[in-house]
């Protein structure tokens, strides 16, 4: 391949500015690489942290159980229930109590809207927001096309925040904003959306957002919107991988890095990623905690320098310890 993977380049780039030697050992894919710093070599397999012990990564990755965690912890998360594919082969032992009943309780008691997912993916795919019992029983279908577990949750409020910390400390964070753009009467919106944020200038980029697409409508990625009109895709699930853009967060109150720090003690990561709703005046509610997180989406939105300083304090972390 002509060029290492970001999340590689990023790491190599941070060693280099603290004397560090980095080799690539995978040259083809570029994903497997060493560090060698003070005292010793360090080899990475792409973004993941050997700050993090394998038992925590794997919990982080398990965002059930992860809740169960920070629930323990006293933190507050999403009210959730699990629902079981009842086609998968994967959970057979589970075959009698499989199924969408769960779920389907849950909105009984709650209702809508609801959130489902499925239970270990990342970067929002397989995420919906559902308002009614047939959307609820179509978002479990697509989630168990992905997972043979999918999660049904309470919908959350607040500002959508993310929350980078190592060893209880933050060093790096951004608030997650719907993409918004008003009309010159002139560009489409794809063009104004470009303006906006230089990412969405990637070809096919907004157009792999289904919720954007069914917001736009008939008048699609081509719509010349209007002079003075504003389209907010204003969205109960935003993600940065699709039309969210955000803002750079510098610094918290010591309330609430104490509280993440809590949530990545809880499920005993050094090295983590917190997703969570924040509301003034009330405790932040925990939608899930990433163990690992790369920093390609801060490099990506312009705030280089800001990534490649967060990935030098993980390097000095690990060199550390």
């Amino acid at each position: 391949m002509s060029e290492l993977p970001l999340a590689t380049r990023l790491i190599l780039e941070a060693a280099e500015a603290l004397g560090m030697r980095g080799e690539v050992l995978d040259p083809e894919f570029g994903y497997l690489f060493e560090i060698t710093g003070p005292g010793r070599t360090q080899r990475f397999v792409g973004g993941r942290s050997p700050l993090n012990d394998a038992v925590a990564a794997r919990l982080a990755e398990d965002k059930h159980y992860s809740a169960l965690l920070l629930a323990r912890a006293g933190l507050r998360v999403p009210e959730t229930v699990r629902c079981i594919s009842p086609r998968g082969p994967s959970l057979t032992a589970y075959r009698d109590v499989a199924g969408p009943s769960p779920g389907l309780a849950l909105a009984e008691r709650l209702g809508y809207p609801l959130v489902v997912k499925p239970n270990r993916l990342s970067h929002g795919r397989g995420v919906r927001l559902v308002t009614d019992e047939a959307a609820l029983r179509d978002a479990l279908d697509a989630a168990w096309d992905l997972d043979a577990i999918a999660l049904v949750q309470e919908r959350a409020e607040g500002r959508d925040v993310r929350l980078d910390f190592v060893d209880g400390q933050l060093i790096a964070g951004y608030e997650r904003r719907p993409l918004e753009v008003t009309g010159d009467g002139v560009r489409t919106f794809a063009e104004l959306a470009a303006a906006f944020d230089a990412r969405f200038a990637e070809p096919g980029r907004l157009a792999h957002d289904p919720r954007l697409i069914a917001r736009l409508g008939a008048r699609g990625l081509d719509w010349v919107v209007p002079r003075g009109e504003t389209f907010r895709a204003d969205d109960a699930i935003l993600n940065l991988n699709g039309a969210a853009t955000a803002s750079l967060v510098t610094t918290i109150d010591e309330p609430l890095r104490a509280a993440c720090a809590a949530a990545a003690e809880a499920i005993g990561l050094r090295h983590c990623g917190v997703d969570l709703k924040v509301r003034d005046g009330a405790p932040p509610t925990f939608i899930e905690v990433n163990a690992s997180p790369l920093l390609l989406q801060m490099y990506n939105l312009g705030w280089r320098a800001e990534a490649l300083a967060a990935q030098r304090r993980v390097l000095e972390a690990i060199f550390a310890s």
